[in-house]
């Protein structure tokens, strides 16, 4: 600034200079003095514009005028403090929508890896798709095919999640944690460095089960070891083995799962040591349970990768024909494999997304109406602006600052509303002892995020309007303190904008009506299983590094207790529960059936149960059998299907002795032996799907629950079996311990509830937005037809006649918002039905008629107000009006 004010102060000095040398001149020459000065200022020109110039030159002029704007639209919103606070409010709830739904959506679907440069990772595998699911997976014989062959990757690593039991010391008892096996290259590849000490070293990447070393992540290093500097050299146990501590993760480095934070990471070369899988998982081309991640190298592109690695899929194909056959290999984005892997959750982003957005139009049409109301009311001012020189485009550079500083205000106060809504989103509950999170924040990207939408809602609302303003007749604006352009092209624009507010607003709230009305129809039906007296709790044997048959043992003696234990009705074992996240699944090939060509199998969701499970969860069979306890290893293998699976493949017959192979067209033959109700397996509006039993006796897993019905209180047989499974083995994990009814509570309904007012909430929004809108409209047109109803109260006009003539004008563009919103609405309910399992063809008429009346009786009493103050206005008051 004080560089500044010097060179200003220079200028001054050399213009008065310049003057006076002229001056001095001109009296030499022989002129009077005033004469003299009069020409010297004559040759110099105007001083303002010279100093304009010369500033231009400098490459302030842009600065100066930007702050006269910035000065000159702060004073012109504090005249109006009424229209600035429904301005700014408006913005605030739009872009407080959009900042809280960005938030959500980043948490769940956007949000980039914490790894160095994310952009350049990508997944590579073969896919897995399970009922519209679709993951890439690989074994590690692929992957090391995939390493040493492509040249488009700088690096490619394979990985592995999973839980495992983890001690601190040999001693203790050790806790369920999330651990990751990776390969040797997996920190330098994602360009991750330890916090302290090292990262693995290429030799511990050789050899199978030689190298028990571990990297502990941040938050396990926090929490179980309370940050301690001196852990490196300490030794844990994981799985009953021991290792020794090598290094600490960044604190930034959360793992390669958007919600889960992995505790630990070990060689993959530990892999058989940790898991006593029969087949060596390093060695079994056939053993898919990999994800691997890969850098692209500069300049290398998806497509280039895709041919290359399809090309090497190819050849494995070739060289491997019974492992292989079939297995395409791709190449997805971060983005797109999150998307593929849970299309659900990407649809309901984008569904929240898009109602955000609709929220911030019916946002910026209110304030675009408010502009250009008082575009009216500014004539006079930017007429003499135009006047006296000033340029169209100067002006609406003008203009457009107001609405630069009202879209700021807005984005402020937005924040707040954004985090009120990050606050209603946290709410949601994971119900499990994983550390499984949905991490939804305001963080910087949702911050810049808000300016963003801000910034755009400033174009949006403010650009319009301006070029309106100063489309001005300069004779008639000059004449009086206000002007409008004539006719009807008066009010098309702001009638365009509320018609728009109320079709939006009614799409919002019919679509919170479907939802609403279709969840509580789903939660009416049931979920088709028992959710009252069932506790469950969750063991997994393996993490204690039992073998295959002491954890069947172990399995067979845990049910036993639970069901010799007081209070205990019926006890079964299950690997999954409806609407858990751990769900199985198996690949079928029923006998006799046609796949299309290309397809030789069908992957479809199953669970492995043992003989009491149906009785006890509360699942009924309605055909042939449940599983026994001569169902054995021994006996011919069976499975139940539900009544979906039965229809898709054996319409119109008796399934049962039907049978199918398991895995492959190599695999065991498998006689149906029952035949289940349909349930709810995944969420409460989920479509009918496809499911299969297999009995635990000839389908073994590690980790199993323990579902348990009472006689009483479930939650008070925690204590008893906690007692009951630590009297077979003290060092035995037990988590995920929690009433059905709690579990179900929490997913089938909080969540759909938290979407359901979400929804609703974005409904309110718009509607409260709408009515403001159609408000102001309908008082705006009414001040401006002041005199003429003066004039006709004067010559007999009833006040009912004024008051319908008002009305009349809200009543034609709500209509017109409604039928335009009932034409999107019907759009709206297909989207909604094909998303939720409903039949596309279905089109509910009650929403309909519950909504559209609703939201027309609501408009029409925001009308009401001015009509009726318009209505008793003085006739000799209005006469004077101009």
């Amino acid at each position: 600034m004080k560089f500044r004010r010097r060179r200003e102060e220079s200028l001054d000095s050399e213009i008065h200079d310049y003057i006076e040398r002229e001056t001095q001149d001109n009296l030499a020459a022989g002129m009077p003095p005033d004469e003299a000065r009069h020409a010297a200022l004559r040759k110099f020109g105007p001083v303002l514009n010279v100093k304009e110039d010369t500033r231009a030159v400098w490459g302030w002029a842009w600065f100066e005028r930007l702050a006269q704007d910035l000065r000159h639209g702060r004073r012109m919103l504090a005249k109006n403090p009424g229209f600035t606070a429904v301005a700014v409010i408006s913005i605030a709830i739009g872009v407080g929508a959009n900042c809280a739904t960005f938030s959500f959506g980043d948490a769940m679907l956007l949000r980039p890896l914490t790894v160095l440069r994310p952009s350049e990772v990508v997944t590579v595998g073969t896919s897995e798709s399970l009922e519209g699911f679709s993951t890439l997976i690989a074994s590690y014989r692929d992957y090391v095919d995939f390493r040493d062959q492509s040249k488009s990757f700088e690096g490619l690593v394979a990985f592995n999640g999973s839980t495992f039991g983890f001690a601190t010391e040999r001693e203790a008892l050790p806790q369920m944690r999330f651990g990751s096996m990776v390969t040797g290259n997996f920190f330098r590849v994602m360009g991750v460095e330890p916090e302290l000490g090292r990262a693995f070293r290429p030799e511990e990447d050789r050899v199978p089960g030689r190298d028990a070393v571990v990297v502990l992540g941040h938050e396990l290093w926090e929490r179980d070891f309370a940050a301690d500097r001196s852990v490196l050299g300490r030794r844990v146990r994981i799985n009953g083995v021991g290792f020794t501590v090598i290094g600490v993760a960044p604190e930034r480095f959360t793992g390669m799962n958007q919600y889960l934070q992995t505790g630990f990471y070990v060689p993959l070369m530990m892999w058989p040591r940790l898991t006593n899988d029969k087949d060596n998982p390093l060695e079994a081309r056939d053993h898919r349970t990999l994800t691997i991640k890969g850098r692209l190298k500069s300049g290398a592109t998806v497509a280039q990768a895709q041919a290359e690695l399809a090309a090497i899929a190819r050849n494995l194909e070739r060289a491997y024909p019974e492992t292989n056959r079939n297995r395409a290999v791709a190449v997805r984005t971060e983005l797109e494999s999150r998307i593929q892997q849970s299309p659900p959750d990407a649809q309901l982003v984008a569904m929240i997304g898009a109602l955000a957005v609709a929220v911030l139009l019916v946002a910026c049409a209110n304030v675009a109406g408010l502009l250009a109301s008082r575009a009216p009311a500014r004539s006079r001012e930017i007429a003499l602006r135009l006047a006296i020189g000033a340029g169209r485009r100067r002006l609406i550079r003008q203009l457009l600052t107001e609405s630069l500083l009202l879209a700021v205000a807005g984005g402020v106060a937005g924040l707040g509303f954004g985090y009120a809504g990050v606050l209603f989103f946290r709410r949601i509950q994971l119900p499990t002892d994983l550390p499984l999170s949905l991490s939804i924040e305001l963080n910087q990207r949702a911050l810049l995020f808000g300016l963003a939408v801000a910034m755009a809602s400033a174009i949006l609302f403010g650009l319009a309007p301006a070029i309106q303003t100063t489309r001005t007749d300069l004779v008639n604006a000059l004449r009086s303190s206000t002007s409008d352009m004539p006719g009807r092209r008066r009010l098309w624009g702001r009638n365009l904008l509320v018609a728009g507010q109320v079709a939006i607003s009614l799409v919002l709230l019919t679509v919170t009506t479907f939802m609403y009305r279709g969840f509580r129809h789903e939660l009416g039906l049931g979920a088709g299983f028992r959710t009252d007296h069932l506790l469950m709790m969750s063991f997994d044997p393996s993490l204690v590094h039992y073998s295959e048959s002491q954890t069947q043992q172990f399995l067979r003696q845990a049910v036993e207790r639970a069901r010799s234990t007081t209070g205990v009705k019926s006890a079964a074992l299950t690997f999954s529960v409806p609407f858990g996240n751990q769900q199985d699944g198996a690949t079928i090939l029923p006998e006799g059936y046609q796949f299309p060509a290309g397809k030789e199998s069908e992957n479809l969701f199953a669970n492995t149960v043992d003989e009491n499970y149906f009785d006890t969860a509360g699942i009924r069979i309605l055909h042939g059998r449940g599983f026994r306890l001569s169902d054995t290893t021994s006996s011919p293998r069976v499975a139940i299907v539900n009544e979906e699976l039965a229809k898709r493949y054996w319409p119109g017959k008796d399934p049962i002795g039907k049978r199918l192979r398991l895995d492959d067209k190599n695999g065991p033959w498998v006689e149906i032996v029952g035949v289940a109700k349909t349930i709810k397996y995944l969420w409460i509006a989920e479509a009918p799907t496809e499911f299969l039993y297999l009995p635990l006796s000839q389908h073994p897993q590690r980790q199993m629950t323990l579902l348990v019905e009472s006689y009483g209180d479930p939650s008070s047989l925690t204590a008893p079996l906690r007692e009951a499974i630590r009297s077979l083995d003290a060092n035995q994990p037990i988590f995920n311990i929690r009433t059905m009814e709690e579990f179900y509570q929490m997913r089938a309904v909080s969540t759909p509830n938290m979407i359901i007012q979400t929804v609703g909430g974005m409904g309110i929004m718009g509607l409260v937005l709408a009515i403001v809108g159609l408000y102001g409209l309908v008082a705006y047109a009414a001040g401006r037809r002041t005199r003429e109803i003066g004039i006709r109260m004067a010559i007999g006009a009833q006040r009912n006649t004024v008051l319908n003539m008002v009305m009349r004008q809200g009543l034609i563009l709500a209509l017109a918002g409604i039928s335009v919103g009932l034409v999107a609405s019907f759009g709206a309910e297909r989207v909604l039905n094909s998303m939720f399992g409903g039949t596309s063809s279905h089109i509910d008429f009650v929403t309909y008629l519950l909504v559209a009346p609703a939201l027309l009786v609501v408009t029409m009493l925001a009308a009401y107000i001015p009509a009726r103050r318009a209505s008793r206005v003085d006739p000799m008051r209005a006469l004077r009006y101009e």
